[in-house]
């Protein structure tokens, strides 16, 4: 019965541990588009930041003490940042009508 639960576990953290790659990856890249290539980001790259920054810590914490129910508390705040970026796209593809500029019209 212990083989099965194991297995379990081990598949949870696997993927855990490539939500936190993500997430670093992630934000290591706007980072590095920010700080050194010197693109400022418009107002809803902001919001959406403020929601992925935090899951590389949250993330992070849950793969050390093997938290599997990290979803809890990360699923919202990577629930909020992809509404924030659906809407994003939303206007920068036209398809709804801008109140904020949207990235390069900044």
């Amino acid at each position: 019965m212990e083989a099965p639960l194991k297995q379990h576990q081990s598949g949870a953290w696997a993927l855990l541990l490539c939500a936190w790659l993500l997430a670093l990856v992630s934000t290591i890249a706007v980072l590095f588009v920010g700080e050194v290539m010197g693109q400022l980001p418009c107002v809803l790259c902001w919001f959406q930041r403020a929601f992925m920054f935090p899951l590389v810590l949250v993330l992070g914490v849950a793969c050390f003490l093997s938290d599997a129910g990290v979803w809890r508390y990360a699923l919202p705040l990577a629930v909020v940042g992809w509404l924030i970026a659906l809407y994003h796209n939303l206007l920068y593809f036209g398809l709804i009508p801008e109140s904020i500029k949207p990235c390069g019209a900044a």
